[in-house]
Order: C-alpha cells, then sequence, then structure tokens
C-alpha cells in the first residue's frame, strides 16, 4: 500500500513538472517526461508489479497532455515498466551511473514502442528520423537529468516506506 501511495505521489509530482516545468523550461526544444522518469527511476529500486499498473494511469494523463492519441503513452508506460519489472534484477546496480543508463535505455525503448504505435495509426511517419531527431536526444537528457531525480526519490522513500514502530 505505501508503495502505490508513493507511486501515485510522485506521479502527481511529475504531473505538476509536466504542466510548469516544461512551459517554461525546454533545453534544446526538448520536454522532458517527468512523469515517465520518476516512474522508471521508482520500478528500478522497486520491482513491484503494482508501480507497472500506476503506470498506465500516469501514461494516460500524459495521454490528456499531449491531446494525442487516447492509449498511446498508457500502452507505451505499462510496457515498459512491466519490461522493467521482469529483468531488473538481470542489469542493474544501485548506482547514480546504472540508473542513469537504464534510464537512457529504456527511453529509448519507451519512445520506440510509442512511435510504432503511432506508425500503426499513421502509416507515413518516418520512424527512424523521429528516433534519431526527437527521442535519441530526450532519452540522454533525461539520463543526465537521473541522477537528481533518483535523490529526490530516495527522499521519498526514506519520508514513506521507512519501518513504523
Amino acid at each position: 500500500m505505501r508503495i502505490f501511495l508513493l507511486a501515485l505521489g510522485l506521479m502527481l509530482i511529475g504531473l505538476w513538472l509536466n504542466i510548469v516545468f516544461n512551459t517554461y523550461v525546454q533545453i534544446g526544444g526538448l520536454k522532458i517526461n517527468w512523469i515517465l522518469m520518476f516512474m522508471l527511476i521508482l520500478t528500478f529500486r522497486h520491482s513491484k508489479l503494482v508501480i507497472a499498473f500506476v503506470g498506465i494511469l500516469a501514461g494516460l494523463m500524459m495521454d490528456a497532455l499531449s491531446h494525442g492519441i487516447m492509449g498511446l503513452y498508457g500502452t507505451s508506460f505499462f510496457l515498459t515498466l512491466l519490461l522493467i519489472s521482469q529483468v531488473n534484477k538481470l542489469f542493474y546496480a544501485n548506482t547514480f551511473f546504472a540508473i542513469s543508463l537504464a534510464v537512457f535505455s529504456m527511453s529509448i525503448f519507451e519512445g520506440w514502442i510509442s512511435l510504432s504505435i503511432l506508425d500503426m495509426f499513421e502509416p507515413g511517419l518516418e520512424l527512424s528520423s523521429k528516433m534519431l531527431t526527437s527521442t535519441l536526444p530526450l532519452a540522454l537528457l533525461q539520463g543526465l537529468i537521473t541522477p537528481i531525480i533518483l535523490q529526490f526519490v530516495i527522499w521519498g522513500e526514506n519520508l514513506f516506506l521507512r519501518d513504523v514502530a
């Protein structure tokens, strides 16, 4: 129950950052997907299946913000978080570099899933050019910002998930 509430709280903070922060700060014209970053880091730290289902809600909120196809982000977030929760122990070490690399690679994976789903609805979409011009630079930027978000997630874990006597 506590991990659900933590995931929900971090998702809402990510939603607030997407709405407010991305309006004023865009590094290189790229809008950081704060919700995805929080959900990825939380899934890497806790391989609970409930986080993947919270990811569906997070993705639907991103769909509502993007004014695009409903379910696109919900599906891609769920599949990405589900993959992470299943193979997390194979390649994850709890260091800043490892989690930055993992967020970078999973951001690329999520972008590929989103663009593939979008390609089904819009057949003339250039998948490779979109990957190179938007998804790859955004994933790199998210990987560089990950240590700051990781510190915030650790603070939230210490606040909400500590043992209660």
